[in-house]
């Protein structure tokens, strides 16, 4: 026993450090079970810097407005969002360089519309290092689907350049989009786009962000109808819905409602949707809508208040509520002269159209016709004309060069004329100053008068509808029978245009309103830039044709003054991918302006700007301008461009030289074209991109695959790492324990212990 326990005091540091080291075997194999089992990855940037691998992750994110389709619950947007927010977690732990570029489709569409072709001016991220920090994308994950109708190409041209100016040694696209039946049916512009992205560096994955085929009920149109907008005067506002969904729908309820905006309302109040006064007005019904269809309807509105107000109407909620509400502005002004000139010494002709134009007693028309002689155009300029909201010219002989060249200005800045040519007119004279130094009053020259041959069975009428009779829409629906007391002896006829004047593009489309028995026109229609002309080739004297005794003369003539005074009507909405502009005089106003974007959601956050002075072309008078271009703000980075895309009643606010403040409103609205949410399939867009490689997954699919997705490096490191682990543990748990030797002394076999035999050995 000495001997023993001498052996052993001289072994037992050699026995204690096996022993741990093979403690410290079994807890690394623990510690890298207890690893693998939770899934961590921790060490995955750490090799793969050390591999040195860099990935450019490029996510491009649909935020057309159909993206905000919430029939799933939550909007197909934040399904994108969610999917960005996935990989990018993932990115954060995985193996490798990971750069992210993140790039919406509405900012690439107006960054490509501004002039600029920088994939970097467009991405709210260009190619950003992947880290833990959550921040990264926090500026995309506040935003949501946007207001603008657009596809996928511009993206996809401008992520061409920045995977393409990027190095990188591997590439994967992102697409997350709903993939809709009228972008990816027949996807011959994105399959070109994606061409130039793929290759054999590039690998492609969709996200598909929708559920489903979602009806959907649209309001794609609201506007006043074409008339003379007098305040006082009811107005016929025009709505127009859409049935998007895959059947047909009853009894839809249409609200709408009006935002007054008279003299008192002064003060802009952004704590309010609107600073009008609101006032609803009964609710309309559509009795039937069938599936893909278009119904019209139509209502009166009466305001007894000049200025500019705006009209509202809207549907219940659907699965896409940005288009149930559509907007519109109805600008109100007095009543306005227009001007009737007669070259008839008794003025039979100015007193047909002054006596439809006012009628008098109590019916109000809003024109107040001034009728002149001849000589009154003897001194006229363009400030004569000016004056005036509308110009009729009754068989005037001649028309002079200063004369011709003051018209011309003046229906080219919106003002209208329209032309009676009697037998009294000199053609050549007309043809000649009306027609010359790019002068367009005239449809084409005029050739020579021509009568009306009588009909052979006596029964056909001798003016019946041209190709373009919108003018007498109310009397259409009657057919040619509406116009078949009107007599005709003679007019004047049109020469027929040479191959070089019908394929210049500057030449105006002539439309023809009431055309002769034999074809000949009768009435014509053609606009020059803003203003519109209207030509009758008769006078209305009686000599020629009795049609100032009709009545559908009146109807006639109603339809054109309404139709003249539209050139110079300001528009009565604004497309919200288009430049806010406005123009004031700086003898009325002050140049501080301040402009209130449309919201749902109060408060609204006003834009103040300082107007910069221009010389308007017009007159000598000095004014200024301010503008907001939406596709300039994008490129510029400004954050508040999506104020500006927001549709609804935005608002001008001036002041006056006098300190007073006027309100004015402005419609913004979206353009219609993405109601329609039925989806495109899968494979059939798949077969349509080949060859282009791409990979399909749902945003349920793609965040599951990102939740349970590690480091494969990783893992097989830590099961390689396992392995020696365990050989190590056998190895030392054999050396450090006890076992029985194979061989005696003298060769006999006996049982004895490893440390005895050893100690044995030591001591000897």
């Amino acid at each position: 026993m000495d001997f023993l326990l001498a052996s052993y005091r001289k072994q037992k540091k050699w026995i204690r450090l096996r022993q741990l080291l093979l403690l410290l075997s079994r807890l690394a194999v623990a510690a890298v079970l207890i690893a693998m089992l939770c899934g961590w990855n921790g060490g995955g940037q750490m090799l793969g810097m050390l591999g040195g691998t860099t990935t450019h992750h490029v996510v491009i994110l649909d935020d057309s407005y159909s993206m905000g389709d919430a029939s799933g619950g939550a909007t197909a947007y934040a399904r994108a969002l969610e999917a960005l927010q996935e990989l990018t977690r993932r990115l954060a732990t995985d193996d490798g360089n990971h750069q992210l570029t993140v790039m919406r489709s509405s900012r690439a569409a107006l960054t490509l519309r501004g002039g600029s072709e920088s994939g970097d001016s467009a991405a709210d991220l260009s190619a950003q290092t992947v880290t833990s920090d959550s921040r990264l994308i926090s500026r995309v994950m506040s935003t949501s689907a946007s207001s603008l109708l657009t596809d996928l190409v511009p993206a996809l041209d401008l992520a061409t350049e920045l995977i393409q100016s990027t190095p990188a040694d591997r590439k994967v696209l992102y697409i997350a989009s709903d993939f809709r039946d009228r972008d990816w049916a027949a996807p011959q512009r994105l399959a070109e786009a994606m061409r130039g992205i793929s290759g054999d560096d590039v690998s492609i994955r969709m996200i598909d962000c929708a559920v489903g085929n979602a009806a959907n009920l649209s309001v794609v149109d609201v506007s006043p109808a074409q008339d003379v907008w007098v305040a006082g005067v009811p107005v016929v506002i025009n709505a127009k819905v859409r049935n998007n969904g895959p059947s047909d729908v009853n009894n839809v309820s249409l609200d709408s409602r009006v935002y007054h905006y008279p003299n008192e309302v002064t003060q802009p109040d952004p704590t309010l949707v609107t600073s009008g006064r609101v006032e609803s007005l009964p609710a309309l019904v559509i009795e039937s809508l069938p599936a893909g269809e278009e119904v019209t309807v139509a209502f009166q509105v009466f305001i007894a208040e000049q200025g500019v107000h705006a009209i509202e109407v809207s549907l219940p909620e659907d699965a896409l509520a940005i288009d149930n509400k559509r907007t519109c502005t109805l600008p109100l002004s007095d009543s306005e002269k227009v001007l009737v000139i007669d070259a008839d010494p008794e003025a039979r002709g100015a007193y047909h159209v002054a006596s439809v134009l006012d009628p008098g007693s109590q019916v109000r028309i809003g024109a107040i016709p001034d009728v002149q002689p001849p000589a009154f155009l003897r001194s006229a300029t363009l400030e004569t004309f000016a004056a005036y909201r509308a110009v009729y010219l009754i068989n005037i002989p001649e028309i002079n060069e200063n004369v011709a060249d003051a018209l011309d200005r003046y229906v080219r800045r919106g003002g209208g004329v329209m032309w009676f040519l009697g037998d009294d007119i000199q053609r050549d004279a007309y043809n000649r100053n009306l027609l010359s130094a790019g002068r367009q009053l005239l449809p084409m020259p005029l050739g020579e008068t021509k009568p009306v041959a009588p009909s052979d069975e006596g029964t056909t009428a001798d003016v019946v509808f041209g190709d373009s009779p919108e003018l007498l829409a109310p009397l259409k629906t009657a057919g040619d029978a509406a116009l078949s007391l009107i007599g005709l002896s003679r007019s004047w006829t049109l020469e027929t245009p040479g191959l070089e004047a019908t394929d210049d593009p500057n030449r105006p489309r002539v439309k023809t309103v009431l055309k002769r028995r034999d074809g000949n026109a009768f009435v014509t229609q053609h606009d020059v830039e803003r203003g519109r002309v209207i030509t009758v080739l008769s006078g209305i004297d009686g000599q020629w044709t009795n049609w100032p005794g009709d009545p559908t003369f009146v109807v006639f003539l109603l339809q054109a003054n309404a139709d003249l005074w539209s050139g110079a009507a300001p528009p009565t909405r604004r497309f919200i991918d288009e430049p806010v502009e406005r123009t004031i005089a700086l003898d009325q106003y002050a140049p501080q302006v301040m402009y209130l974007p449309a919201t749902e959601q109060p408060p609204r956050v006003p834009i103040e700007m300082v107007a910069e002075p221009i010389q308007s072309d017009a007159t000598a008078e000095t004014v200024a301008q301010v503008v907001l271009d939406p596709m300039e703000m994008v490129i510029a980075g400004e954050s508040n461009v999506s104020d500006l895309l927001q549709p609804g009643i935005s608002e001008w606010a001036f002041t006056q030289t006098d300190g007073r403040r006027s309100i004015i409103p402005v419609a913004s609205v979206i353009r219609s074209g993405e109601g329609n949410l039925k989806r495109a399939d899968a494979a059939v867009i798949q077969q349509n991109l080949l060859p282009v490689d791409v990979r399909f997954l749902s945003s349920e699919a793609w965040n599951a695959e990102n939740q349970t997705a590690g480091s494969s490096k990783l893992t097989l490191f830590l099961l390689g790492l396992l392995g020696l682990l365990l050989a190590a543990e056998q190895a030392l748990a054999y050396w450090a324990s006890y076992h029985t030797s194979s061989t005696g002394i003298g060769g006999g076999k006996r049982p004895a212990s490893h440390l005895g035999a050893f100690s044995l050995r030591g001591a000897r």
